[in-house]
């Protein structure tokens, strides 16, 4: 009697350390089923360069006689070019787009518009693709130089991007399966069984990232504010265990 007693409580214990290990694997990067699947997560981490640096501004002109907004606009437009020549751009470089025309009117003493037109507004937007990316964020921190030369500006935060991301995203899955698999490998090797193939991949959302941020999204990130930054990838393996 007390050895079947005995043999109950073992098998407690048993089932309560197995329960508690399958809790512990729950809560980190593997875990193991009851249906003799393991299941891993495996993650990959690289620093990347921007090759490619975007800047976008407009110029704004306004008078009451469209003919003279032009003129100055064109003014504006040599100002400009006089301006980022300074900075090493050529003006192949630069991509002007066509004029926008807005006209302004007169506000009543509730805040609505009459149809007395008190003057036209010209925007004329310009762009700048280049592959040196360190001149294109120093244009963007001295941009309020041109100010000084009368010209008015709106300008856009600069994009930093890597013309080679799809490539890199590949590198990145394959760095993380192969994590993913050192993992299970290594759990397996100490629970004394062996994996089997695959039974099924999940592939994670990329996160792109500023250098050394810990930011992370469920619908992924890819950042253009900065120069440097850190691609990570996630992958879920489930194997079957034999």
């Amino acid at each position: 009697m007390r050895r079947g007693l005995g043999a109950v409580v073992v098998a407690v214990i048993l089932g309560l350390s197995i329960i508690i290990t399958a809790r512990i694997f729950s809560d980190t990067a593997i875990s193991i089923k009851n249906k003799g699947n393991v299941n891993v997560k495996g993650y990959a981490k690289k620093q990347i360069s921007s090759d490619l640096a975007i800047f976008e501004a407009t110029v704004i002109e306004e008078n009451k006689d469209l003919k003279v907004c032009y003129d100055q606009l064109s003014k504006d437009k040599k100002k400009v070019e006089s301006f980022l020549k300074g900075f090493g751009i050529e003006l192949k470089e630069i991509e002007f787009f066509p004029a926008e025309i807005r006209e302004r009117f007169k506000t009543n003493e509730k805040g609505y518009a009459t149809e007395e037109r008190v003057a036209f507004k010209l925007y004329q937007g310009f762009r700048i693709e280049s592959k040196d990316v360190y001149k294109i964020e120093k244009l963007a921190a001295d941009v309020v130089g041109v100010l000084g030369e009368g010209v008015q500006l709106t300008v856009k935060e600069p994009k930093f991007i890597n013309t080679k991301i799809e490539e890199l995203k590949i590198e990145m899955i394959g760095r993380a399966t192969a994590n993913a698999k050192d993992r299970a490998q290594t759990v397996a090797k100490q629970g004394k069984f062996r994996l089997g193939p695959i039974s099924s991949v999940r592939i994670g959302v990329f996160q792109i990232t500023p250098l050394h941020s810990t930011e992370i999204s469920d619908y992924g990130m890819n950042d253009t504010s900065s120069i440097e930054k850190e691609i990570k990838s996630v992958v879920e393996i489930e194997y079957f265990v034999k």
